[in-house]
């Protein structure tokens, strides 16, 4: 039987070590039973324990992927070394060099399977040459299984209408294939490449004998958002979801789609999903499913949403039904009662499902019931103190404004410096005497002088915003900055000082920014020259914009060994994430640092989306703003997204940083998007647990071998 496993296990093989790209993969597979929720897939052991992970010559190449650059990368897909050359194409995935292309192209009938697996995967990063017929003409005549895939991937993800045509024809060679192709068929309907028989052959694969053929084939209808391209199979796709066993890990994607055409009659068929699914994330997808005005009208459906508030075991699903309690045109005023009935009553432990009734019932101009319950909540959790002051920030009024005076001094320094951001802001949208505009500018004072790095942030995001000329008469602001920027180690504090002598211009602060010029960290430096341009008027040296601001520590990654562990304690349990340097070395050295370092302890996972992910890892602010005072390189990894894949979260390309998150289903429209660079191996009861706020208690890294 081929499983999730053994689909990956053909996608994964170490790209650094010589011995591993020429040889057969070794396989450590656990297959898993229809509709189980866990563990996450566990990918082969990459790697022999007694194998150097990497060369001289391929840590030169990971060298030029750092540096960015592309034309040495490509002269490299020449060499005489097989290793080189696949390490060489896999820099270029995440290079994006479009001079690639067709060097890449080349690589496609290289005599080593690892390097045209490498060039496949890098080409599904570029825009494909005449409609991926390259690819296509590869696929017909290659003979090796993971190379097969990663073209089917690749034609996926960029393909066009010959790409689709081809695949739609494909005989797949195993069950292993025929999911990449499904998956690929999907993706390739999403961007709107549908030639006759792709609706066909997705709709007869999701009633293949394989579970993940299956699910592979429902992910077009799971997040299309539209049934326009499969309304003609719509009484088919019906039938096969009331076929299917409660368990099943298509259905997750089937039932959002039967939702999609909001249709009453397809309200029971859901109801029977939210409350019989086994699997936690079938349950939420069906929930979601009834967030239509047509679907929440229908008889009893708001009814069994507040039930399964009220009852399921798993708070992800709670969540999602207070969410769609408040979706639709209109909520009506019976139901708005019930909602503040609910905010006033149940547990304040239960913030988080409260959250979603607290948002609509802001919006309806609720502003004494949302007090209320902030000031109910505000003691449970930092997080619940921060949700309702951003829902008390919207609201006018003196009761309001004493309330975020109040968080000021909360025992929490992330809620504290919210409460800044928010009072600082106020004092220039609400009409305020001067009095009381003074005692805020007195308070933002004194924390940038005195408080933690996130309150410093917060403050002077808060200073540089409202006039603050007139209440600074002494030069106290100036003082303050000058005087924390001599003795502040923190990089995103520091960033923020001089940001703000940017902002505000102090004229008697040139010597203080030149000094920070030639400061070690390139961030320091831009803000720097960005404050002195702004302050004298006279330009400075360019800062070297290109260079990397990180680079690859080998004595440190060597010591991580070839599949370092992260543990990662959570107020739900411990979680084991296997890394793999050799597809993300910067990656994973980076994290590594910051476990070691202590930094990722106390680090709350700022944002759940249940079904899609968790994500933490701000050790900064906190709340997804903050920034350890640096950013890495991506490194586009052939790592699939399946369920519990961890990646670096970003803003774009090379902005990734400190943040991570971790999947819990398979997201296959993130592949190559985001760098992945390992897998939980165990911990998935944690994973599925984790909630919004939850922090890391601690983390440390152990070096692996592997196996």
């Amino acid at each position: 039987m081929a499983t999730t496993t053994s689909v990956l296990r053909r996608a994964l093989t170490l790209s650094l070590a010589p011995a591993v790209l020429l040889a057969a993969l070794a396989a450590c597979e656990r297959g898993l039973p229809p509709g189980e929720a866990g563990p996450a897939v566990i990918p082969p052991q990459v790697a022999p324990a007694a194998a150097p992970w990497a060369t001289p010559a391929l840590k030169a190449v990971v060298d030029l992927q750092v540096e960015r650059d592309g034309a040495a990368l490509q002269a490299l897909l020449e060499a005489d070394e097989a290793p080189v050359r696949a390490r060489a194409a896999l820099a270029l995935a995440s290079v994006q060099d479009p001079e690639a292309t067709d060097g890449l192209v080349a690589l496609l009938d290289d005599s080593e399977p690892a390097v045209r697996m490498e060039a496949a995967f890098a080409l599904g990063q570029l825009p494909l040459p005449n409609d991926g017929r390259p690819l296509v003409e590869a696929l017909e005549g290659e003979g090796e299984a993971a190379v097969r895939e990663q073209l089917i991937r690749a034609l996926g993800i960029r393909g066009g209408t010959a790409a689709a045509e081809a695949l739609v024809a494909l005989e797949p060679a195993d069950a292993a294939e025929e999911a990449h192709r499904m998956l690929a068929l999907s993706r390739l309907g999403m961007r709107g490449v549908t030639p006759a028989g792709l609706m066909d052959t997705l709709v007869e694969g999701l009633t293949h004998p394989e579970p993940d053929v299956r699910k592979a084939a429902s992910y077009l209808f799971g997040r299309s958002g539209s049934p326009e391209l499969w309304s003609d199979h719509a009484p088919r796709v019906r039938e096969i979801l009331d076929g299917y066993r409660r368990d099943e890990p298509a259905a997750m994607n089937l039932v959002i789609a039967v939702g999609v055409l909001r249709e009453q009659a397809d309200v029971d068929r859901i109801l029977g999903w939210a409350t019989e699914g086994e699997d936690w994330r079938i349950r939420t997808n069906a929930i979601r499913a009834l967030g239509s005005q047509p679907m929440l009208e229908a008889s009893g459906v708001r009814d069994a949403l507040f039930e399964r508030l009220e009852t399921d075991p798993s708070y992800h699903v709670r969540i999602a039904a207070a969410n769609t309690l408040t979706m639709g045109l209109f909520v009506p005023q019976p139901v708005q009662a019930r909602m503040a009935e609910w905010l006033r009553t149940d547990a304040p432990q239960h913030w988080r499902t409260h959250v979603p009734f607290a948002q609509h019932l802001a919006g309806v101009g609720r502003e004494e019931l949302i007090l209320e319950w902030a000031r109910r909540v505000e003691g449970v959790h930092p997080a619940a103190a921060a949700r309702g002051l951003e829902l008390i920030s919207m609201t006018e009024g003196d009761e309001a404004t004493r309330f975020i005076w109040e968080m000021t001094e909360h025992r929490n320094t992330r809620v504290r410096a919210l409460a800044l951001a928010i009072l600082g802001q106020r004092w220039a949208a609400v009409i305020m005497d001067d009095q009381e505009v003074q005692e805020i500018f007195e308070v933002l004072v004194d924390r940038v002088a005195e408080g933690e790095p996130a309150e410093v942030q917060r403050a002077l995001g808060a200073l540089v915003s409202p006039a603050y000329g007139a209440l600074d008469r002494e030069g106290r602001v100036l003082e303050t900055i000058i005087q924390r920027a001599e003795a502040e180690e923190s990089v995103p504090t520091l960033v923020s000082l001089l940001e703000a002598l940017e902002a505000i211009g102090f004229e008697d602060a040139a010597e203080l920014t030149e000094s920070f010029l030639d400061h070690e960290d390139l961030r320091v430096q831009r803000a720097a020259a960005a404050a002195h341009r702004r302050i004298t008027g006279r330009e400075v040296a360019e800062v070297d914009e290109t260079g990397p601001e990180r680079t690859v520590d080998w004595e440190a990654l060597e010591a991580l060994g070839p599949e370092p562990r992260l543990f990662l304690e959570t107020e739900r349990g411990e979680v084991v994430i296997r890394m793999l340097p050799a597809q993300a070395p910067l990656t994973v050295q980076t994290v590594a640092e910051l476990a070691e370092a202590g930094r990722y302890d106390d680090s709350p996972f700022h944002r759940v989306i249940p079904n899609f992910m968790v994500q933490g890892g701000d050790v900064t602010m906190g709340d997804g703003s903050g920034s350890p005072g640096f950013a890495i390189r991506s490194e586009f990894t052939r790592i699939p997204f399946q369920r519990g894949i961890i990646a670096m979260a970003s803003a774009g390309k090379d902005t990734e940083d400190s943040q991570f998150f971790v999947t819990h289903s398979m997201q296959p429209h993130l592949d190559g998007e985001y760098t992945a660079f390992g897998w939980v191996e165990s911990g998935e009861g944690a994973l599925d647990g984790i909630l919004e706020g939850d922090v890391v208690v601690r983390a440390r890294v152990a070096p692996g071998s592997g196996g």
